[in-house]
């Protein structure tokens, strides 16, 4: 795969111990820290890696599913944080 879609997955897998040094150091702002990481994995991802365009059709399932593990990695932090997800802008 290219080298944004390895970094967005490495950040996704990065969730566990973002939650786990929050909570036992009662440090939200390590999430906000995270979501900020995330969003600039997957920003760099969608401007190189093209999803519905993808060259094969593994590489456009594989890239829709890191969409959609960022969509809902991005719903369960914000959750726990207390802020309310909008679903479109």
């Amino acid at each position: 795969g290219h080298a944004a879609e390895r970094a967005l997955a490495i950040q996704l897998l990065r969730l566990g111990e973002s939650l786990q040094a929050a909570a036992a150091d009662f440090r939200p702002h390590l999430l906000t820290a995270y979501l900020w990481d995330l969003a600039k994995a997957y920003s760099a991802f969608f401007q190189a890696c093209p999803v519905l365009k993808a060259s094969d059709e593994p590489t456009r399932a594989s890239r829709l599913v890191l969409c959609d593990l960022v969509s809902r990695t991005l719903k369960v932090v914000l959750t726990i944080l207390g802020i309310r997800v909008v679903e479109r802008m």
